[in-house]
């Protein structure tokens, strides 16, 4: 073998090599950048799944989401009344201002802030049923607050049977908190499917 045969093989053998470490490190590169975001997506799609129960209803219950709009109809039955006596003035207003802020969480989506609106249309609305029970009230009226109250108390009751909280809960202790997706919710920024907290 002459000089020159030589050293072409030597050049062929170092080519060979490096393209054997570039392979390699692509193939790292792949599997340290692709394979966490696939498993991110994974995890967020498995969320979101979840998630997607409280407007959907899970296994063929009720959603929360429609209990939650039978509840502000209700509301609204209520100010109607209210806004018939004085005397309930505040108390309508209150109601009024949650309702809206309910039916703006719901066009958000967001369960959290669903949540909280929530809570405080149960509050004014209590407060407003009080408010309109220690007045003489017309026949009419007395008929609306019963039905309304029947109604609200109806949809609210209903939440915690829709199974959502409990799908939640299966999914976290099934899912979320066990490996490799506890690991890869804590590193990625995947956050676990919300709770609604119920009233």
């Amino acid at each position: 073998m002459n000089g020159a045969e030589a050293k072409r093989s030597g050049g062929e053998s170092r080519r060979i090599l490096w393209d054997r470490r570039f392979a390699a490190g692509v193939l790292i590169f792949v599997l340290l950048v692709f394979l966490p975001l696939g498993a991110r997506l994974s995890l967020r799609r498995a969320v979101r799944h979840v998630e997607d129960g409280f407007f959907t209803g899970v296994e063929g219950r009720g959603a929360v989401a429609d209990y939650l709009e039978d509840a502000e109809n209700a509301a609204l039955g209520l100010i109607t009344v209210g806004a018939n006596y004085e005397a309930a003035g505040d108390a309508t207003g209150e109601l009024r201002v949650d309702r809206g802020l309910l039916l703006d969480a719901l066009k958000d989506g967001d369960i959290s802030e669903i949540a909280n609106a929530n809570a405080l249309v149960v509050k004014s609305f209590n407060v407003l049923r009080e408010a309109l029970q220690a007045l003489p009230l017309s026949e009419e009226d007395a008929m609306d607050l019963d039905y309304y109250a029947t109604q609200f108390d109806g949809a609210q009751g209903a939440i915690p049977h829709s199974g959502y909280n409990q799908a939640v809960r299966e999914f976290d202790d099934g899912v979320y908190s066990r490996f490799p997706a506890s690991l890869i919710g804590s590193a990625l920024g995947v956050e676990p499917p919300r709770y609604f907290n119920e009233v």
